[in-house]
This record gives structure tokens, C-alpha cells and sequence, in this order.
């Protein structure tokens, strides 16, 4: 496996493979529909991780590993700090082939308790080419968390594993009580299995609605979760309009020792901005993601990072990475664990590779020998309170 040594960079052919995706895979794959092309890849890195000589050549393409991008978050050791972001592999079916393109760490799912078709409407995905973004309404479909945990001990991977826990989509608003009920059950399947939880308060594109993120529901959630003796480490993906608000919910999750940080999600990012014809936008519909939501997250993630305690919290982010340069921004920000997924759709695999060289580069053009002393390196003190929540 080819391995940076510090002061010399190895050209391995990434950018090669990234220009050869770019002009001869990626026009072919955006020909055909979107959701479509998503299952068919799925199934095929499927099958790839289902072989391990074919597991073996993939790594030999693609991974690339260097001691300084090692980190430890929330006692799990990470080999590199760009993980996949969930969404990609909705039930677990393509784990070992995905750890083979050289991610740090593997999210799954979104997985909520009773398996879920999804929603209804279609068309559900919507690539926006102009601006390298992806719409998506799916609606969080997936086989529901005791049939995705069935699959879990066959899965051997070289890599931690997060499960991303959600509530199911039915269309319909639950009673919270019921909300928080089904939350801390969904849990219990993959007690055994992942390595940290990754516990979903508000899907953006699934109807029906949650109350999961306000403090009181918060709070009787956390508290559901203490039947379980040994629980791994429990992420929360929330969005707090207001950064003041912040402070309250790590209130709320300092008691709870498994609560290991946060995934601060990112505020309406202006589309106003965007390069897509208003007509063309005007016809798909959901979530979107992509570099314009880049400088959203940015403030998100430091205004929380400038009110958590970082010995006690760490934060993981996604949002609109498409570079080395823009994952070593986001840590700088306060990320610990920097997940990608849209700029696969229009880079191809080789990213990967390519971000975690440039990050090496990054780090030894600051003097640092290790990723985690770039974690949080933009804020001038730890004691200073930042309150810019919007896009600048």
C-alpha cells in the first residue's frame, strides 16, 4: 500500500483516475436515472466487496494511508479522518467493498426500526450538474434495523462502522412519546454490531415530521437509552436554528456519558446563489447538497465547536467537501470525522485518495505532524464564543 513519508509526496495516479471517471464513466452514468444508477452501483460494489482478490485490487487503486491522518474519536481509532457519509449504502449490502476504497470509517443506513418503502413520489434523486449538487426526497427507504442487523456478522471490515438511526417514514406524525420509544428501540439490533450511532433527530426528506429535536423529547430520548448496559458511542445529528440554543443541548447531553458529540447539521444554505435555471430547479424537490453548502456548515460546525468542550465532545460533519482543501478547512473549523458522498458522484472514487494526500500536504505546509492538532486550529482561544450561524 503506497504510504506518504513526511516531505515527500507520491504521485500514484489519482488525478489520472479521477479525469478518466470524469470523462468517460461519469457522462455515461448521468445518462440514465439517478435512483436508478444509485441501486445499480450499490449492487455492483456489492458484488466487488463480496471478492476478496477483487477487494485487494481495489485497495491497490485506491487506498492510501499515512500515519499522520490517524485519529482517536470517541476511543475509536480512525485510519484517516474523510469517512462516507450515510445515504450511500442505505442496508448495509456494500460495506466491504466501500472500506476498500479507502475511507476512514463507513456510516450506514439511514436505518429506522420498521422497514420503510420510502417516499411515494417520483422521481426521488435530481443531479443539478451545473452546480455539482444532488437533490434527494427519498424519504428514508431502507429494509428496516433487525433485517440490516441480520447481515452485520458477515460484514469483516477494515474500518469503523457507523449505523445512522431514524425515524421511520410513514408519512405521518407520531406522538413524540412514540417517536422516542421507536428511536431508542431501533438501537437494540446493533448493540453488538457498530462501532458508534449516529442517532438521526430530523431526516430533511422525510415527510411526516419530527419533535425529536427539541430539548424536552432530547432529554426523555437519552434517558430512554440508559436501559441498555453497554451501549457504543452515540452521536446526535441535530440542527439548532439558533446558535444560543446550542448550549442547551449539550446541557442536556453532558450527563449521559455515551454521548460522545454531535453532528451539527447544516443551516438552509441560500439557493439563490446556484447556477441551475430557476425552471430547472423549480422541477425536483428535497434536501440539497453540494459545494454551496460549504461555507453553511463551516459556521455551523465552528459555532459549535466554540461551545462544546472538546475533551468531552467531538463533532462529525458533512457538507459540500470536495477537496483536501475544504476537508482541512471543515476540521479546522471543529470536525473531527469529515464524511463525503455528492462529490463521489461527480469526482469519482479517486477523491478519496486525492483528499487524503492533499491533506498530508496541508499538514506538513502548517507544521503539523498529526491531523488532531488541526481540529478546532481556526479559533483563536477555545474561551471565545462564535455566533455566526449563516452562510457569508
Amino acid at each position: 500500500m503506497p504510504r506518504l513519508e513526511p516531505g515527500r509526496i507520491i504521485d500514484s495516479g489519482g488525478q489520472g483516475r479521477m479525469n478518466y471517471y470524469k470523462r468517460l464513466v461519469r457522462p455515461l452514468l448521468f445518462r440514465f436515472d439517478p435512483e436508478w444508477i444509485h441501486h445499480r452501483t450499490v449492487d455492483v460494489i456489492g458484488r466487488m466487496g463480496s471478492s476478496r482478490l477483487l477487494r485487494s485490487w481495489c485497495r491497490s487503486l485506491y487506498s492510501f494511508e499515512d500515519e499522520r491522518l490517524r485519529s482517536t474519536i470517541a476511543g475509536i481509532s480512525f485510519p484517516n479522518p474523510i469517512g462516507l457519509a450515510a445515504g450511500f449504502d442505505k442496508n448495509g449490502v456494500a460495506l466491504e467493498g466501500l472500506s476498500s476504497i479507502g475511507f476512514g470509517g463507513i456510516e450506514l443506513g439511514s436505518v429506522s426500526r420498521f422497514p420503510s418503502p420510502g417516499n411515494p413520489e417520483r422521481p426521488r434523486l435530481f443531479r443539478l450538474p451545473l452546480d455539482r449538487s444532488i437533490r434527494i426526497f427519498y424519504g428514508v427507504p431502507n429494509d428496516g434495523a433487525a433485517a440490516v442487523a441480520e447481515r452485520m456478522p458477515q460484514v469483516r471490515l477494515p474500518v469503523p462502522l457507523g449505523v445512522n438511526l431514524v425515524q421511520t417514514n410513514t408519512g405521518k406524525s407520531a406522538p413524540p412519546d412514540d417517536m422516542v420509544e421507536e428511536l431508542a428501540e431501533s438501537v437494540r439490533p446493533f448493540l453488538e454490531h457498530a462501532d458508534y450511532l449516529m442517532l438521526n433527530l430530523k431526516c430533511p426528506n422525510s415527510q411526516g415530521g419530527s419533535a425529536l429535536e427539541e430539548p424536552r423529547y432530547l432529554r426523555d430520548l437519552l434517558d430512554a437509552l440508559r436501559r441498555y448496559p453497554r451501549l457504543p458511542p452515540i452521536f446526535l445529528k441535530i440542527r439548532v436554528p439558533e446558535p444560543e440554543r446550542i448550549d442547551e443541548i449539550i446541557e442536556i447531553a453532558a450527563p449521559h456519558a455515551f454521548v460522545a458529540g454531535f453532528y451539527p447539521a447544516g443551516g438552509r444554505a441560500p439557493a439563490k446563489d446556484m447556477k441551475t435555471p430557476p425552471e430547472v430547479f423549480a422541477r425536483t424537490r428535497g434536501s440539497i447538497t453540494g459545494p454551496h453548502t460549504f461555507e453553511t456548515v463551516n459556521a455551523v460546525v465552528a459555532a459549535w465547536y466554540a461551545r462544546i468542550d472538546p475533551a468531552r465532545f467531538q463533532l462529525i460533519s458533512a457538507g459540500g467537501v470536495f477537496s483536501a482543501e475544504d476537508a482541512y478547512q471543515r476540521i479546522r473549523w471543529g470536525a473531527s470525522l469529515v464524511q463525503i458522498y455528492t462529490c463521489l458522484v461527480y469526482e469519482g472514487p479517486s477523491v478519496v485518495e486525492r483528499i487524503k494526500r492533499g491533506l498530508c500536504e496541508l499538514l506538513e505546509r502548517d507544521g503539523l505532524t498529526s491531523v488532531s492538532q488541526a481540529v478546532g486550529a481556526n479559533h483563536e482561544s477555545k474561551g471565545r464564543r462564535q455566533t455566526v450561524y449563516a452562510a457569508r
